[in-house]
């Protein structure tokens, strides 16, 4: 999924947003597709919202935006499906929290990340704080927001937010690559791994650990545990179906 409007930085309207949706909900339904990569075109990931549609709408108008904009922030954070985020340029507002919705990052020396809604004295959208908090910490994500302090790719890294930085001309093959090596793994242990991590987030111990219980007795039941066990016994790499 590439945001490609370079005129604008990758800004989104709510055409884009929809288009969005429409792609996510393909990813999250087609069992073929077994990975996820979010790029931008034009030297930028996604500057944010575009500003020029903010204007002018009632609060009925924007709450049905939210609420659209809100089920792809919930379809990507519970894509049980590997998720890659190759981020060059700016990541500013909602390109920021989309990024942060994935579940590597990577990113180009050029990657600059913003939580910019200060700046026009909004708040956070697409579950930015939520997500942020629990990257960096409460104290540090309040911080950014308020001061609409801009990072790099390095201070990124160093915060856990970027997981590889790569150079320039190196980030799409190494984002492709890293996206095409997930989507030749065990799918399902990699959905429910995620599932249990974010569920994980909100509950106690135990809940967490029956929730494990679970999971673990589903997964050993799937086609690619067999075959994860069968390549170990055999001595060889094992060939995941994603089922």
């Amino acid at each position: 999924m590439t945001f490609d409007f370079p005129e604008k930085k990758n800004a989104l309207d709510q055409d884009a947003r929809k288009e969005m949706e429409r792609i996510v909900t393909q990813v999250r339904d087609d069992d073929r597709v077994r990975a996820l990569l979010i790029t931008g075109a034009g030297g930028a990931f996604c500057a944010g919202g575009d500003i020029s549609t903010f204007a002018g709408s009632s609060p009925v108008a924007m709450r049905d935006r939210m609420k659209q904009q809100h089920r792809v922030t919930r379809m990507l954070y519970d894509l049980e499906k590997p998720v890659v985020a190759a981020v060059a340029g700016p990541a500013f507002g909602v390109g920021f929290n989309i990024a942060l919705l994935a579940d590597v990052i990577l990113a180009a020396p050029s990657a600059r990340f913003c939580q910019a809604y200060a700046r026009v004295a909004i708040v956070p959208d697409g579950g930015g704080l939520y997500l942020l908090a629990r990257t960096v910490g409460t104290q540090r994500a309040k911080a950014m927001f308020l001061t609409a302090q801009v990072i790099d790719a390095q201070e990124a890294h160093d915060l856990g937010i970027v997981h590889a930085i790569h150079e320039e001309d190196a980030l799409d093959a190494e984002a492709d690559a890293l996206a095409a090596r997930l989507a030749e793994g065990p799918t399902r242990a990699f959905g429910l791994g995620k599932s249990m991590l974010n569920r994980g987030m909100d509950c106690d111990f135990a809940t967490y650990l029956e929730i494990e219980a679970t999971a673990e007795a589903h997964i050993m039941q799937t086609a690619d545990h067999r075959e994860a066990v069968a390549s170990f016994k055999e001595k060889r790499p094992p060939r995941f179906v994603g089922s």
